[in-house]
């Protein structure tokens, strides 16, 4: 547990490698033609999660001195997935590993294991793929097969980035989302970086007579690249967008990329209609300004911007609403449950209307206990809504922060804020 103070943050940070960015880097490397270096100037669990899956689909990864050298290796004949609670890890790897391997074990820890994989399994049934049962641990038998897969775009788009990255390892395959795909974004993260490994994805946009596909073309192969830089990570950077905000004390964040394709980069226009001013100064962004209007988000294209944007509502004098957020039921938590609970037991206002969340802030919460369901984005929350909290905020789980931003803590003491371990 962590216990944090209204002692306010505020100054220069340095953004954390982007862990969208990272798995699918790390993936492209270990699938290359050639070796790569990827520079990575911190890690994480789910990164580490990737990295160890990596190395039991026969990969040689070394992460040392801010660089990842990655060496492809030869095809095992038993690999192993272990993706910790890394979602992911597990959803991206899955279809990758039964393409390069004929027999491999996949485990999995804390709540993956009863985290949909549906529609995805049934496809890599059709396609060559036994599985020994529905839900992990389990052994996939057989070499994924290339060709049609047909998937829905409302569970999950990893199911989508798992697919193309596999696709060059079984001849090419058309992936179509036979609903409207959500999330979308993370697809083109992966496109994109596909890309810059030499892998070109054909995008075929929905219209009224068409639905929305992916090719890859049978002849498709991943080229090792030396010295790829990971992006900053947008998801994290709103941690400090939010405290400044929050506040009204600046905070830069440097080392971003303004034009990213990260879905959560979205974070800037949400500062700016709540009254924020966001500042761009070559690769540094600061928020300045105190947010004072209500925030009104749709989550199905950043549903991972929920918590903190809850904290940020409960600053803000006034009703807040998030729509459209049935997927967050299904991450490391139920996170919209998780979230209006955190909001209660801190003393906020908070109603639940189907799949919508409404916060009427007041700028003021009681403090007191908050449980984090070992969720790391409900740490981030809890500690941002500690910021405007009349008694310490006592953060049950803390500990989850791990799994994506190890140094959180320190960094967060670092800019004057005051999280101590209890």
């Amino acid at each position: 547990m962590h216990s944090v103070t209204n002692a306010i943050p505020t100054g220069t940070i340095a953004s954390i490698p982007a862990k969208a960015h990272a798995h699918r880097a790390l993936i492209c490397a270990a699938l290359g033609s050639s070796p790569s270096t990827i520079l990575l100037s911190r890690t994480s669990k789910d990164i580490d999660a990737t990295m160890d899956s990596l190395r039991g689909l026969g990969a040689h990864v070394v992460f040392e001195n801010k660089v990842v050298t990655v060496t492809p290796g030869p095809a095992l004949a038993k690999g192993k997935v272990v993706p910790h609670e890394s979602g992911t890890t597990l959803r991206l790897l899955l279809p990758i590993a039964a393409s390069i391997c004929n027999n491999v074990d996949v485990d999995a820890k804390g709540r993956l294991p009863d985290r949909p994989l549906e529609p995805m399994l049934s496809e890599m049934k059709a396609h060559g793929v036994t599985f020994s049962q529905d839900k992990p641990p389990f052994t996939m038998t057989g070499r994924l097969q290339g060709g049609n897969f047909s998937m829905v775009g409302d569970v999950s788009s990893q199911f989508f980035s798992g697919l193309l990255l596999a696709a060059p390892q079984c001849e090419g395959a058309t992936i179509t989302s036979t609903t409207p795909l959500q999330s979308s974004d993370y697809v083109t993260l992966t496109t994109t970086t596909m890309a810059d490994f030499g892998v070109t994805v054909d995008h075929t946009p929905a219209s009224d007579t068409v639905r929305e596909s992916f090719t890859v073309a049978a002849n498709a192969t991943f080229k090792g690249q030396n010295h790829y830089q990971i992006e900053g990570d947008w998801s994290n950077t709103a941690i400090w967008m939010v405290a400044a905000a929050m506040t009204g004390k600046p905070i830069t964040i440097t080392g971003m990329n303004k034009n990213s394709v990260q879905a959560d980069r979205r974070i800037m226009q949400v500062m700016i209609d709540a009254g924020c001013d966001v500042v761009w100064d070559g690769m540094n962004i600061t928020v300045i300004g105190r947010a004072s209007k209500p925030i009104h988000a749709d989550l199905e294209q950043m549903p991972d911007m929920l918590p903190v944007m809850a904290a940020l509502a409960c600053s803000i004098s006034g009703e807040s609403s998030f729509i459209k957020g049935a997927r967050l039921r299904l991450k490391e938590s139920d996170r919209l449950i998780a979230v209006a609970n955190l909001v209660r037991d801190l003393g906020g206002t908070v109603r639940e209307e189907g799949d919508d969340l409404y916060i009427i802030g007041s700028g003021i919460l009681k403090g007191g206990q908050g449980d984090c369901v070992n969720d790391h984005r409900l740490v981030m929350a809890g500690t941002l809504m500690a910021l405007i909290s009349e008694n310490p905020v006592t953060l049950k789980d803390s500990e989850a922060i791990t799994k994506s931003y190890p140094d959180f803590f320190e960094d967060w003491n670092l800019l004057g804020g005051n999280a101590q371990p209890v």
